[in-house]
């Protein structure tokens, strides 16, 4: 915690959180206006621009047509009055962004045209499956047993997630009224004189328009552009490599091509498990997977249905063979530069198909540079802690001990950014961001439309920008007592971390993820992620109570320990067991899942993962 008159220079290279009295980080949306976030009156409601109808877009509208139908029911006539009108503006012919395949006529044409438009953003490949259990996805307003009628597995197919996410959003007016489909932003400015957004479009004709709002929400997706790694890519371009370079979100095209191949997956992220996954499902005959750091999903995996797949422990592409279907790659650990890379080296041949599994960038460009520059800087300010600062009791206390921090603490950024406050723009609050930041991106986004539509309607009072960067400072102290953050912030505690992890035997219970212990651990840090979305919740009336920041509800606690058993259900897979052919993690025992609202229990796949179709139907006999 901090002090009340903590001052802070954001504009330095780095600052000190001195010593404090004690505030609950659950403190929030004190009183001094800064900026006025409301109507401006009454005789004309604010306008509001989304960019974006993907999740985030989605939610939005779905919150403004839940509140209009509770205000409409209550007879609320001032209620209504203060609703926002909304205009939408989305690039594709149909919503959904990144959920939808590149096959849009699967969205019916109620929900947006279906012209055969091609989509120029990023889709999810037509076979992808969900990687979180599905009950981090479900909604309170309107349930899988409202929409499925029955139960269901863990796992679901893409289609199926996005046909509830639709249906859902629905459910209360056809919120597609509001969305300008087809239409391309390519400018949004902010005049300090008037206090409105200039927002230019181009719409499928060419024609371009100008408008004009109070507000502005950029729901445009983390997923909007794929991301690769330059130097790598430069590897395969000038030595000659001889097979093909995609990214992950061109799979979709490469179904029909991945059979009896060798393929070499760069980078260990959710994407890499659940790419290899579904090219051994295809009949891939090998799958490489490099790592640079060793700490994505994939790493983590027990074992591989029949052995199909290796991990390149700490190891990238460096150069090609003479012959250009080989991959020689070298240990990453000695340096981030590729042509300084001396570890030892490991030659992969007969690579048919490398896929880039480095994730993506949102399209930030056109935003005023003032407005976008929250992404632009890749951290936050290096910072460090009061002198009297130390780390609360934790489940490694035990292991690490007790480490002096860091005289200066990296910026990496996990839950806060050092321009952003809980979805506002902290130097601008009628601009607003609508992204996920935990591991709950479905429900992080729609707690975070909530929370928008309380700062527009006036529900929530928005702090002074003082009090904004204080309260992002407290966070940041808090963060650092989350053992997993600290190691990415503090070089003295990960020096020592891994000192002491090293030197533990192998059948030590941290060294052993599997474990029950493991999994306990697993549980202490996955809890405070789920209390800042409970925060949340509290603040804006959100529909589904997981408790508070201080301590989780017993559905709270419920939401942590499934998705503690996904992550068991990947750790605890073996290769010497008697279905490592087949198993994989959806295959996992359905006993601990169920909903968080009906408490409808999860249900067996309708037969092994490997055997069913993108419909979720086995295939086989």
């Amino acid at each position: 915690c901090t002090s009340p008159d903590r001052k802070t220079n954001s504009d330095s290279d780095s600052f000190c959180i001195p010593s404090l009295h004690a505030i609950s980080p659950s403190t929030s949306f004190s009183t001094g206006l800064d900026r006025s976030i409301t109507s401006t009156s009454l005789d004309r409601p604010t306008s509001v621009a989304i960019i974006g109808c993907g999740p985030g877009g989605m939610s939005f509208l779905h919150a403004v047509a839940m509140r209009r139908k509770k205000l409409e029911d209550e007879n609320d006539l001032e209620g209504l009055l203060r609703l926002p009108v909304v205009t939408c503006f989305e690039k594709s012919s149909s919503p959904g962004g990144v959920w939808r395949s590149s096959d849009v006529s699967e969205v019916s044409s109620s929900n947006g045209t279906t012209d055969g438009t091609s989509n120029s953003s990023p889709n999810m490949y037509e076979g992808l499956w969900i990687n979180c259990h599905k009950e981090a996805m479900e909604f309170a307003d309107y349930t899988f047993d409202d929409h499925f009628k029955g139960p269901l597995p863990v796992y679901l197919p893409r289609k199926q997630i996005l046909e509830y996410m639709l249906a859902r959003v629905t459910s209360k007016e056809d919120i597609f009224q509001h969305v300008n489909f087809n239409t391309t932003v390519q400018a949004v400015t902010h005049d300090e004189q008037t206090n409105e957004f200039t927002i230019v479009t181009v719409d499928k004709t060419e024609e371009s328009t100008t408008h004009r709002f109070d507000k502005c929400i950029w729901a445009g997706g983390l997923n909007g552009k794929p991301k690769f790694a330059p130097n790598i890519v430069d590897v395969f371009t000038k030595q000659n490599f001889q097979g093909q370079v995609v990214h992950s979100t061109d799979m979709g095209a490469l179904t029909s091509s991945v059979k009896g191949k060798r393929i070499m997956m760069i980078g260990d992220s959710y994407s890499a498990e659940d790419l290899a996954l579904q090219c051994i499902k295809l009949g891939a005959e090998k799958i490489f997977i490099t790592t640079r750091k060793s700490s994505g999903a994939a790493s983590y995996m027990g074992a591989w249905p029949a052995d199909r797949v290796e991990i390149l422990w700490y190891q990238l592409p460096h150069g090609v063979t003479a012959d250009g279907h080989g991959i020689i790659c070298k240990d990453n650990r000695t340096s981030q530069e590729q042509n300084q890379l001396e570890g030892n080296s490991v030659t992969v041949e007969d690579i048919s198909i490398v896929i880039f599994c480095t994730g993506y960038a949102p399209n930030l460009n056109f935003l005023e540079p003032e407005l976008r520059s929250w992404y632009a800087e890749s951290s936050n300010p290096a910072w460090s802690v009061p002198k009297d600062w130390k780390m609360s009791e934790n489940t490694v206390s035990s292991i690490v001990g007790d480490v002096e921090p860091s005289t200066k603490l990296d910026g990496n950024k996990w839950f806060v950014n050092a321009k952003l406050y809980r979805n506002l723009l902290i130097s601008n609050p009628n601009m607003m961001f609508l992204f996920e930041v935990n591991s709950y991106p479905i429900m992080n986004i729609d707690v975070s439309a909530w929370l928008c539509l309380s700062y527009i309607c006036g529900d929530i009072e928005v702090p002074t920008v003082e009090v904004m960067k204080r309260e992002n400072s407290l966070q940041l102290l808090q963060e650092m007592q989350q053992p997993w953050v600290r190691y990415y912030w503090d070089k003295n505690y990960r020096d020592k971390y891994l000192e002491k992890y090293y030197s533990l035997p192998d059948d030590h219970w941290f060294r052993n993820c599997g474990s029950e212990s493991y999994t306990k651990c697993t549980e202490e840090y996955g809890s405070y992620e789920i209390r800042l979305m409970a925060r949340d919740m509290k603040t804006c009336n959100y529909p589904l109570n997981l408790g508070s920041y201080e301590k989780l509800n017993r559905t709270g606690e419920k939401l942590n320990h499934m998705t503690a058993m996904g992550s068991a259900a990947r750790y605890r897979l073996t290769s010497d067991s008697k279905d490592e052919s087949w198993r994989t993690f959806r295959d996992c025992d359905p006993g601990p899942f169920s909903s968080l609202m009906t408490d409808t229990k999860a249900t067996c796949l309708q037969g092994r993962w490997m055997d069913i179709d993108d419909e979720g139907k086995c295939i086989s006999e």
